[in-house]
């Protein structure tokens, strides 16, 4: 039986762990201790940090794996790459896996390659980022070097702002220094690709809308578009500099889940970010498959096992629209959740998940990722069938908040 290792145990890394225990393997999900789901699916559990990855080798050997793997987490990419190459096993290498999750070094790739980045550095302390900031000219971005889900990633104005957000920023960062960046209005995409036998594929463009939370950036609604229906020049643009910078920094094979602005003053794609990983919120599990057809959790889990290189054909792309809604609350308790049969019965919706909620729950404002709540999953066969979908969805699901100011709805 082969036994593979899984970093992470949370909901990110329950499509490989199922896929895998289907397929008969053995497997050990490594995480801190926890509440997580994929300790109770899991063979075997090691209550480790994901990021300490001298300790993960020392049990990883102990084992005798036979493959290890992570998902839709940035911080085990690194080790996950370190481990495999120490023990001989199929993996992204350790000096590409630093590119993916550190935003200094992917930066730095990303220029090199030739493709737009902001004005950018990195700053230890209170006063190196002061410097930046003036250098770039307000106002910026500060974020972790090596975080996800937006925490820490903040806009800041001046340099009285700066001082209140710097210490929050670095918090994220398991380096000792942050992002300062400059701050390009635009409009902004996503985009995921699949790569193997060293050629890659992008798989789905993808557009956001943001909640309403001043300086922060937490997505409410996505939308993925198949390769073979984006048809407008600056969507080409992105897929463009999307496979130009994977090309160059030469992934061999893997997932990748990038974000980019394109800024309408000076038609240019910038990078914002690139991982060596599935997106969360069901993307790469759901989403991207149902957009492209291809299924890259399958593909990558047949070759780091078993070896077996089975390449895309571009031709075999499907042409769908898929996506994903999530909810936040203002301040207060739940006091009713109604429509969610309703809405899962609604065509073109396929998952509805209200884990996280139920009536009596304090609930708090969206202040990053981790308070934003759902998703409701759709696929449809254009952009406009989406909308239609989206709206249908808000008519139907509804929950009410007790609040200071009275009874509340959910917000989208």
């Amino acid at each position: 039986m082969k036994k593979v290792m899984i970093l992470g145990a949370g909901a990110g890394q329950i499509p490989f762990i199922n896929i895998c225990k289907k397929k008969g393997y053995y497997v050990i999900a490594v995480s801190t201790k926890g509440d997580y789901p994929g300790f109770k699916l899991a063979d075997k559990c090691y209550y480790l940090d994901t990021r300490d990855k001298d300790a993960i080798l020392q049990a990883a050997e102990n084992e005798h794996i036979d493959a290890i793997l992570t998902d839709q987490t940035d911080v085990s990419v690194p080790t996950v790459a370190y481990v495999a190459e120490k023990m001989g096993l199929r993996g992204i290498g350790y000096d590409t896996a630093l590119i993916f999750s550190n935003k200094y070094l992917m930066r730095e790739a990303a220029k090199e390659s030739g493709v737009a980045v902001p004005k950018y550095d990195k700053a230890k302390t209170l006063q190196e980022a002061k410097n930046i900031a003036r250098d770039i000219g307000y106002p910026i971005i500060i974020k972790p070097a090596d975080s996800s889900g937006s925490r820490g990633v903040i806009k800041v104005s001046d340099e009285e702002e700066l001082e209140c957000n710097f210490e929050e920023s670095l918090k994220y960062s398991s380096v000792d220094y942050i992002i300062v960046e400059q701050f390009i209005s635009g409009i902004e995409y996503l985009a995921d690709g699949f790569a193997m036998n060293s050629k890659y594929f992008n798989l789905d463009l993808g557009t956001k809308e943001f909640f309403d939370v001043p300086n922060a950036f937490v997505s409410s609604i996505c939308k993925f578009f198949s390769p073979k229906l984006v048809t407008d020049d600056v969507g080409k643009k992105v897929l463009d500099a999307n496979k130009k910078l994977v090309d160059y920094i030469g992934l061999n094979f893997g997932i990748t889940h990038a974000e980019y602005i394109y800024s309408p003053s000076d038609c240019k794609v910038y990078l914002v970010e690139i991982a060596a990983r599935g997106g969360g919120v069901y993307i790469s599990s759901h989403l991207t498959p149902m957009a492209s057809g291809i299924n890259t959790n399958e593909r990558i889990i047949n070759y780091v096992v078993e070896g077996v290189c089975d390449v895309p054909d571009e031709n075999d792309l499907l042409s769908k629209v898929t996506g994903y809604m999530r909810y936040a609350f203002p301040k207060g308790i739940i006091t009713e959740i109604s429509g969610v049969e309703e809405t899962k019965k609604l065509e073109g919706v396929f998952m509805v998940s209200t884990d996280r909620v139920s009536v009596g729950k304090e609930v708090f404002p969206l202040e990053n990722d981790n308070g934003s709540y759902g998703p409701i999953l759709f696929v449809g066969n254009n952009d406009d069938e989406c909308d239609k979908i989206i709206q249908k969805v808000k008519d139907t699901f509804k929950i009410k908040v007790k609040t200071e100011n009275g009874i509340e709805d959910l917000i989208w």
